[in-house]
């Protein structure tokens, strides 16, 4: 069931024209809100985070044993339509053709301007995205909640800190750990192995290798820069409108490849469990 939940997720994010449907984006804010109005430091944390997330963690094993599944398939379905807030790779490359045709013959800024939305495009997909489904494979539905709670506590802690400018010494060390920073990490590293696998072998192997000395860097620059490694960087100083559509292309091609790279890497995982 995982399998065919994360393959049909894969294939709506990669092939949906537009944003997918957003729901009950605000209730994590808010029952986090509401415990901090209660609690704070680390039992604010153990309420707001680790009770949701383990009580989902025992609806999930309890759950397959009511209704033949039903339940659980809907528990399942409903978290991830919770959490995820994927973009469109159809809209963003759409628009990016739309703006190299609207450009100059040959714009110096050109490739600096596509650079950009594809960075924004690639952290945008693993933060908000791949993360999900990694965390969804290795834990079921309470890995996805779990991350998503925990990003959401992560930015209630900093606004209050900014707001006070003082560091909640109850939490202590812990409270500044970022521990979503890893979550999302590991989803990249995942899909920089996997571009060694569906790209080059060589430039994607050992832009892996390198990313796992170094988790300090933007999520956006080390993708892109690994997916300019796997496919060649084009001519710097501007491009024309033709090479500009090529770039595009096979730069979408690639990504579609990284997708059914996702697919190969969760059938993997649900053979192994």
């Amino acid at each position: 069931m995982d399998f065919v939940i994360v393959l049909l997720l894969l294939l709506a994010v990669r092939y949906w024209w537009g944003e997918m449907p957003v729901f009950g984006a605000e209730l994590a804010g808010r029952w986090i809100a509401s415990v901090g109005l209660y609690l704070e430091g680390i039992p604010a944390y153990l309420v707001s985070v680790l009770l949701p997330t383990l009580t989902l963690a025992w609806l999930a094993v309890v759950g397959g044993e009511i209704g033949f599944g039903l339940p659980l398939l809907m528990l399942h379905v409903v978290v991830l339509l919770w959490v995820v807030r994927a973009p469109s790779p159809e809209f963003v490359f759409d628009a990016l053709h739309v703006e190299a045709r609207q450009a100059d013959s040959v714009a110096e800024d050109l490739k600096a301007a596509l650079d950009q939305s594809l960075r924004q495009l690639l952290a945008m997909l693993h933060e908000d995205f791949f993360v999900y489904v990694l965390w969804y494979l290795l834990l079921g539905p309470a890995g996805p909640v779990f991350c998503y709670l925990q990003r959401q506590f992560e930015r209630s802690t900093r606004s209050k800190s900014d707001a006070s400018n003082t560091v909640d010494s109850s939490f202590g060390e812990f409270n500044q750990m970022q521990i979503s920073l890893w979550l999302i990490g590991l989803a990249v590293r995942v899909s920089l192995l996997l571009l060694a696998l569906v790209g080059q072998f060589k430039e994607g192997w050992r832009y892996f290798l390198d990313s796992l000395k170094v988790w300090t860097l933007d999520d956006g620059d080390l993708l892109h820069t690994a997916f300019e490694a796997v496919l060649g960087t084009p001519p710097q100083g501007g491009l024309d409108l033709a090479s500009a559509r090529l770039w595009l292309d096979q730069y979408e091609k690639l990504l579609s490849r990284l997708f059914f790279g996702w697919m190969g890497f969760a059938a993997l995982l649900m053979l192994l469990s």
